[in-house]
């Protein structure tokens, strides 16, 4: 056993090596028993082959073979590592907030409605779409405003009731507006709700980015 082993890992040491390049390239391509873990288990094996074939060579062959086959082996552990950690950002995504100064032209942006310059936030999360592999998120988004502001906002919505622009149109609800957005290519990849409830003086915006 121990001839057939210093033959193969250490006489022979470029087989270790070529069974690591094929698996590894088995491995990408996911071309022998796709949808199982055959590929994988077969780059690990090699991989511990050509460890211990570097081991060997270091105390047993030549120190220079046995450098190159552990740097060899790095490749593999580099490649999982960024695997690993691309795995790992995709699945911890924290929650986050919507900054204080791009509040006002968010709102600006997807209604034409200007907000006063002091309000009350009630809740204000971005949440992140798991095991997505882009960044999609939704925003969500209540404030309140002051009663002395109402007359300010009402004022601009019932100006554009009558007309409905690129952005959208506002219409009556049971307790304020709704605005309701066009169907146009940025409310496409960014579909939202928006609201003022003239009652309790509360705007709600729920933003989903896809």
């Amino acid at each position: 056993m121990i001839k057939i082993l210093k033959k193969y890992l250490v006489i022979k040491w470029w087989i270790p090596l070529l069974l690591l390049g094929v698996s590894f390239i088995l491995f990408i391509k996911d071309t022998i028993l796709p949808n199982t873990n055959f590929s994988l288990y077969l780059l690990l094996f090699s991989a511990l082959i050509l460890f211990i074939s570097s081991i060997w060579q270091l105390f047993k062959g030549s120190k220079i073979i046995g450098f190159l086959q552990f740097s060899v082996l790095i490749i593999p552990t580099l490649f999982f590592g960024f695997m690993i950690y691309l795995f790992a950002e995709m699945m911890y995504k924290p929650d986050s907030k919507l900054a204080l100064k791009n509040i006002e032209p968010v709102i600006k942006e997807k209604t034409d409605l200007t907000i006063p310059k002091e309000f009350e936030i009630l809740k204000n999360l971005i949440k992140h779409t798991e095991e997505a592999l882009d960044s999609d998120y939704s925003i969500q988004l209540t404030i309140k405003y002051k009663e002395a502001e109402e007359k300010y906002i009402t004022e601009q919505i019932l100006e554009k009731m009558d007309s409905k622009s690129e952005k959208g149109i506002w219409k009556y609800c049971e307790n304020g507006f709704d605005f309701e957005p066009s169907e146009n290519e940025n409310n496409r990849a960014e579909p939202f709700y928006f609201k003022v409830d003239t009652l309790s003086n509360k705007i709600e915006l729920n933003l989903f980015h896809l």
